[in-house]
């Protein structure tokens, strides 16, 4: 017989012990659901392990949060061999049930470090996925650079994303490499100029920094500031700071937004999943941390880490003080939202695809999924947002593949 307990602690949050009760099975697979069944394409949110001894017991550290739609969670079972799989279900308590927001949601989707090389599968699958009507591109959406590989990718918008607003900033592997290229820059300038064209005939204008690819635009009373933190060489650098100096000026200029987006590859140093002390991406990584410091009500969104949400420590970080939220999205196909139920930061996730009805292990590695994720912020009631992340992993050991042949690469 398998019984499933859960032990929740905050009200809207998965965080908490779970424990299954399933001897001759190895594996219990914990998804979000409703009485009746398990979410149809969603991926599953924990993987617990069970002993020999027939138990599994799991703590869920930080406070992510519980989908509003959820009222069960389901443990899916299964044998060594995956000859045999069983299911149970429980109920979540009604005080940690997750309330729906009380205002309207504006919705964004992001795709990063797609990384196209020759067989464009990913791409547009994650162009499929994000549903929303306004997507930022946070760079490497190439592996090399290449104006064959911007082509493509521009091939695959026409094809899959022709009304959608796109807004993209340059990763290190959107530069040629200078063997290759001196002037590295020089395609990526082209990609970016048309979709920034494109957003501007459909009323987004941007404003630009004169020296540099970065540019500002509004969406509604969202500020959305596109750096270029990447430069010829394929080097992280601000060169002199102006783009900095410009950044500082613009967000001055405008205070009366209801929040700053900033798109950025690479994330900063204090805010890295793959943290490590005194070797930031950023060569002026203090400078420009001391600026967001200075403002108040600010979205950092980063990519090129490659890390899986599926961190224990999650990759999300929100600073009280100033309400600036710092989201790193990995090789992100992530679907996020952002939404006012309280004063955490916190996730869920779920599969933008039909529901994988069994797990397929190969070399103890699981297939590609889609995989998202919803960010649950204290945003004032009148300025909820939601944002929708595009990325590809591996769920289990949260290294980035690809179901084609390319070889890509990542770094």
């Amino acid at each position: 017989m398998i019984k499933l307990q859960t032990g929740l602690i905050w009200p809207g949050c998965a965080q908490g012990k779970y424990i299954v009760k399933a001897k001759g099975y190895f594996l219990a697979v914990l998804r979000w659901g409703t009485a009746d069944k398990p979410f149809n394409g969603w991926s599953p949110f924990l993987y617990v392990p069970i002993a020999p001894a027939g138990n599994g017991t799991f703590f869920f550290p930080g406070r992510r949060a519980i989908p509003r739609e959820a009222t069960h969670v389901w443990a899916h079972c299964v044998n060594d061999d995956f000859s045999t799989a069983a299911d149970v279900s429980v109920g979540i308590p009604q005080r940690f049930l997750c309330a729906a927001p009380d205002s309207a949601v504006q919705r964004f989707s992001v795709l990063t470090d797609l990384h196209l090389a020759s067989k464009p599968w990913h791409v547009r699958q994650a162009l499929k996925t994000a549903e929303s009507d306004v997507l930022f591109l946070l760079g490497d959406s190439t592996n090399d650079g290449e104006k064959a590989q911007l082509d493509l990718f521009q091939e695959c918008i026409r094809d899959i994303a022709p009304d959608k607003v796109i807004f993209p900033v340059p990763g290190n592997h959107d530069i040629v490499h200078p063997k290759i290229m001196p002037h590295g820059t020089e395609n990526y300038r082209g990609f970016q100029a048309s979709l920034l064209a494109r957003a501007a005939a459909k009323g987004y204008p941007a404003e630009y920094h004169p020296d540099s690819l970065a540019y500002a635009v509004r969406i509604g009373r969202m500020d959305v500031v596109g750096l270029q933190c990447v430069t010829d060489g394929r080097r992280f650098l601000f060169p002199e700071g102006k783009q900095l100096t410009w950044l500082q000026e613009h967000l001055e200029e405008n205070q009366d937004a209801a929040r700053h987006m900033i798109l950025c590859h690479a994330p900063l140093l204090r805010h890295n999943p793959n943290r490590k002390d005194g070797t930031p991406y950023l060569n002026r990584d203090k400078e420009l941390q001391a600026i967001l410091d200075s403002h108040a009500n600010i979205l950092f969104l980063s990519g090129h880490t490659h890390v899986s949400p599926n961190l224990m420590r999650g990759n999300a970080e929100w600073d009280a003080e100033r309400n600036n939220i710092y989201l790193d999205c990995g090789s992100a196909v992530i679907r996020a939202e952002i939404v006012s139920t309280g004063n955490w930061l916190s996730f869920v996730k779920r599969l933008s695809r039909d529901e994988i009805e069994k797990l397929e292990w190969q070399d103890y590695k699981i297939q590609p999924v889609l995989t998202c994720y919803s960010y649950v912020t204290p945003l004032d009631e009148k300025n909820i947002f939601e944002l929708n992340f595009v990325s590809q992993f591996d769920v289990r050991s949260a290294q980035v593949i690809y179901t084609d042949e390319d070889e890509v690469d990542l770094y």
